[in-house]
């Protein structure tokens, strides 16, 4: 077996406080922040910039979390350079969404990353480096007892786009009490299987 990367926690330590202090700083938030007035003005970083602060602290807090429980729960999943990856695919996903989207007059948030880094972690059954779509062996944190590994990333792979299919629909009640732009959900996820799709066909090239 391979010898993984496990940067990625530490680097989740540093990610978490910072969406904090982006948020916290004075004019940061609402100067990163995507809106569509500015981007049609010429602020092309904005599809981008927007994906790191947030629209309240509750906000940042919330995906700060999240952040910082994906990076454990994935510790043992791809090497750090593929997660990384997925998360450019999708954070690349809600750009393109916001770019596309004239609905969309405003945005700010994490949360589409969040979900694409995830389904493409969940949707690669990764053994990284030299076999990133074909080993059995990688286990998520929390994995139940009896149950092997690729079934239990689909269940959760399955679950995930579930979610975010009632999300679009518009059935399932926000819990937060700052506006959701569930779309960029969708965006994110469809960004990080892109990525995920974009890595086994590279490496089924390579065979």
């Amino acid at each position: 077996m391979c010898q993984r990367l496990r940067a990625l926690l530490p680097l989740a330590l540093l990610a978490a406080p910072l969406l904090l202090a982006l948020q916290l700083w004075p004019g940061a938030a609402s100067g990163l922040r995507f809106t569509r007035a500015r981007f049609e003005q010429g602020a092309w970083w904005e599809p981008v910039s927007s994906q790191f602060v947030h629209l309240s602290l509750p906000h940042a807090l919330a995906n700060a979390a999240a952040l910082l429980l994906l990076a454990w729960l994935l510790r043992h999943g791809p090497a750090v350079r593929q997660q990384l990856g997925l998360l450019t695919g999708a954070m690349g996903g809600v750009a393109l969404l916001l770019v596309m989207d004239a609905g969309c007059a405003r945005y700010a948030g994490f949360s589409g990353a969040l979900h694409g880094w995830l389904g493409g972690a969940l949707a690669l059954p990764c053994e990284p480096d030299r076999h990133i779509c074909s080993s059995p062996s990688v286990k998520l944190a929390g994995q139940p007892l009896g149950v092997d590994s690729a079934s239990w990333r689909r269940a959760l792979l399955g679950l995930l786009t579930l979610k975010v299919g009632l999300e679009l629909a518009g059935v399932t009640p926000s819990p937060w009490d700052f506006p959701v732009y569930h779309p960029a959900h969708a965006a994110g996820l469809a960004g990080g299987l892109c990525a995920a799709g974009l890595m086994c066909w590279r490496q089924f090239g390579r065979a």
